[in-house]
């Protein structure tokens, strides 16, 4: 019948209906395919699972392995995760030392010794109005009615009005109180200062001078009376010679991650220059606790051991000038060198520069300080046992050493110098016993300190790990020949090695 249409027709335009949008659909998907192709894999096993079933069915389940067949990496593998960053340091903090800079701003520092706080201000050149505003404001955070004569203070104030910008006043390095002005009013807070310790490790190859040498390895000058103390009475330090070595471990104190000082020397290793002789190693015992260790406290006597666990141990005299080379010896019949008649030497002479630091060789009371004439800037000091010590030629005398202060042995009570009758720097060092000199290097008893059994375990524990840190550092090799000859100098005040014609010191008699 026309208009109709046979079911034959009817599923034959339905079938290629169905074909057509069938081309169109793979036509779709290959498009896809081409533009993406590193999905054509999974989309392929898609379209033909009759194919991929039979080859992957045991590894239906397992993860995706993003290695290549040959063991390196796939171009899909996740990357490292890199480390996270360091942290970063914490900010700096203000101090009113970081305004001396500014042209409007005068900077002014004290002591309070034994005054009160306003005094004190006042004697800093500090106006009576500003003053009371600065009590005003630390009152907030310190009682400033118990104060130490030892407390210092630091002032910034305008040029032209005279007002207070920033003061802080100081108990000790991690002890700060500081206030600023903000708006007009001074704000008041004690400084959260970063306090550490850090151990070092340096390795020294002594020259001609061990102070350079010890400077040149990054180490502060505080390490010389530290050194000295360790090697006491193994090894003099005027007698380290050039091409010593040295290693050494030490804390460090830090205060805003600068130096502060040395909490300890916790190890050394002091190898002179012949090539035969072996190394001598030193532990500090027992060693410090971190826990107890607080910012600039009063330092304790320190006991170093050698690897068997002993310690020679010396009298209560100490030299007084460490480094120094001993240029003269005491000699009651010494030739003088240009008068050519006997005149005693009544002491020890130590060549050193001039501003070389000069400390008590027992503890005692100062007896005199002040010029003597020919011995020039002299301090003496009485000891026990009717003994008395003399110290010569001092370019300068210590802060607060004068007549009835009690001083410390390794106390600084001067500096070296050439003062009075002298043609070089030097300490001319004597001892008195009931008013007659002696030589004062026969003053030294000697002894042994062994580590007590009950820590000898301990003692052990901690040798160990320090030699685990010594062997650690670097060390240059000895140089190799030998050494060049030390220059010949001729010794102070005459004596076996003088040179008549050309003395270095001319002194007289002490007083």
């Amino acid at each position: 019948m026309p208009g109709s249409v046979s079911p034959v027709l009817q599923h034959l335009r339905m079938g290629l209906g169905l074909g057509a949008l069938g081309f169109v659909l793979v036509l779709g998907v290959r498009g896809s395919i081409d533009e993406n192709p590193r999905e054509a894999p999974l989309l392929a096993g898609s379209a033909s699972p009759g194919a991929g079933l039979a080859e992957d069915a045991g590894d239906a389940g397992k993860p995706v392995d993003a290695t290549a067949a040959d063991g390196a990496p796939s171009a899909d593998a996740a990357p490292d995760v890199a480390p996270p960053p360091p942290p970063p340091p914490p900010p700096s903090i203000f101090r009113v030392a970081q305004l001396a800079l500014d042209p409007s701003l005068a900077l002014s520092d004290g002591t309070m010794g034994h005054r009160p706080f306003l005094l004190a201000l006042a004697a800093a050149g500090v106006g009576k109005a500003e003053s009371y505003r600065v009590v005003r404001a630390l009152n907030r955070v310190h009682n400033l009615n118990h104060l130490s004569p030892t407390d210092t203070f630091h002032i910034a104030r305008e040029k032209a009005s005279g007002r207070v910008v920033a003061f802080e006043y100081v108990t000790s390095p991690v002890d700060v109180f500081q206030a600023r002005d903000e708006a007009g009013v001074l704000t008041a807070k004690k400084l959260e200062l970063h306090f550490e310790l850090k151990q070092v490790a340096k390795a020294v190859v002594v020259s001609t001078d061990l102070r350079a040498s010890l400077a040149t390895a990054g180490l502060e000058d505080e390490i010389v009376q530290r050194l000295e103390d360790a090697l006491d009475p193994h090894v003099e330090l005027a007698d380290i010679r050039a091409g010593s070595r040295l290693r050494l471990l030490a804390t460090e104190e830090r205060l805003e991650r600068a130096f502060l000082r040395y909490a300890s020397l916790d190890a050394v290793e002091y190898t002179p220059p012949k090539a035969e002789a072996a190394p001598l190693r030193l532990y500090r015992f027992p060693p410090i606790d971190p826990d107890k260790v607080k910012p600039s406290s009063p330092m304790h006597a320190e006991s170093f051991y050698d690897a068997k666990g002993q310690q020679p141990v010396r009298g209560g005299w100490r030299v007084p000038v460490p480094v120094a080379r001993i240029a003269s010896r005491f000699n009651p019949h010494r030739m003088h060198p240009t008068l050519h008649v006997i005149m005693p030497h009544n002491g020890v002479d130590f060549a050193a520069p001039t501003g070389t630091p000069i400390y008590a060789a027992a503890p005692g009371t100062v007896k005199s300080a002040g010029d003597s004439g020919p011995c020039g800037n002299m301090v003496q000091i009485e000891h026990s046992a009717g003994l008395v010590s003399s110290y010569c030629h001092m370019s300068r005398f210590a802060p607060g050493i004068h007549v009835g202060e009690h001083v410390e042995t390794r106390q600084l009570i001067g500096y070296v110098g050439q003062t009075g009758r002298a043609t070089g720097p030097h300490l001319h060092f004597a001892i008195k016993r009931d008013g007659i000199f002696i030589d004062p290097l026969a003053l030294r008893l000697d002894g042994v300190r062994v580590v007590p059994p009950s820590h000898r375990d301990e003692f052990d524990a901690v040798r160990v790990e320090l030699d685990r840190s010594l062997d650690a550092i670097a060390l240059e090799p000895p140089p190799s020949g030998s050494l060049p000859a030390e220059p010949e100098v001729a010794a102070p005040d005459g004596g076996a090695d003088a040179a008549p014609e050309d003395p270095i010191f001319d002194e007289a008699p002490l007083p």
